[in-house]
């Protein structure tokens, strides 16, 4: 597994030159409980639709498997439009995402969609409604011109959109919402995210029904084999923490910060 690919950019809009900083209510870290599933983790991300968003680094892969906890404080139907984008796997091109909700007229009834636009175009998507509160969303791409799709570990009737389902790249990401022309944030989600993982091969069923309930620290062997990126989102536990506690969090994962000063003084404004 890439050690660097746990460095994320934790930012609300996006600022000139690539930098990053955390401004206040950037993101909100969480823990809730719900008369529905269970959630395991200990904190996640939250995202307001409209300008909150995760930025990773080069994952320089392909897609085998994404899977994420998901919160959202609303049923997520085909009338939510326009849609909901999970994440963007590459914010230059906007052509490969996931969205929850009603997105385009390519498809019928659409609530989980996986695909984009440009030569990708929508690829597959599933019809069946996601339930508030805490769910599990896993979408997998086992052989040629398939995509698999899991909702707490239970697999969901999948339809094409017309366009062979093709295996996509991954580059630099956007996680809860996506970039127009790689530079305007738009169809952002509402809720909370946490424990966001890529794989470049396509879990099975009985590991998608075990992984769910582990943080990374417990994946055996053969569970990590093929990880790429594994964003827990609970590792910050508000956005006025200290630089000094971010750092040991980087030095933990093998990865650095950019643009100290910056983050410095905009933790220094929230005081």
């Amino acid at each position: 597994m890439k050690q660097s690919q746990f460095y994320y950019l934790l930012r609300r809009g996006l600022f000139s030159g690539g930098s990053a900083i955390i401004k206040s209510g950037l993101v909100m870290f969480n823990k809730f409980t719900t008369a529905g599933l269970s959630f395991p983790a200990q904190g996640s991300a939250g995202f307001n639709r409209t300008s909150d968003y995760i930025q990773t680094n080069d994952i320089d892969d392909v897609l085998g498997t994404f899977s994420c906890w998901l919160y959202t404080p609303t049923e997520i139907t085909s009338s939510l439009n326009p849609g909901a984008t999970i994440i963007d796997f590459d914010k230059d091109l906007s052509e490969r995402i996931i969205v929850l909700g009603s997105f385009s007229g390519l498809m019928s009834g659409e609530v989980i969609s996986i695909g984009g636009f440009g030569d990708n175009y929508w690829r597959s998507y599933s019809t069946t409604n996601v339930p508030a509160g805490w769910s599990y969303l896993t979408i997998t791409y086992p052989s040629a011109n398939t995509y698999k799709m899991y909702l707490n570990g239970s697999e969901l009737s999948v339809l094409n959109a017309g366009f062979s389902p093709v295996q996509i790249p991954i580059k630099e990401m956007i996680i809860g919402g996506r970039m127009d022309n790689g530079s305007t944030f738009i169809n952002g989600f509402l809720g909370n995210l946490a424990n966001v993982a890529i794989w470049n091969r396509a879990l099975s069923s009985d590991e998608i029904n075990s992984v769910m309930w582990k943080p990374y620290q417990a994946l055996n062997a053969t569970e990590s084999n093929g990880l790429q990126a594994w964003y827990s989102l609970d590792d910050i536990a508000s956005p006025t923490a200290s630089l000094a506690t971010m750092e040991q969090l980087a030095t933990d994962k093998d990865a650095t910060i950019e643009n100290k000063a910056a983050i410095t003084a905009a933790i220094n404004s929230l005081s």
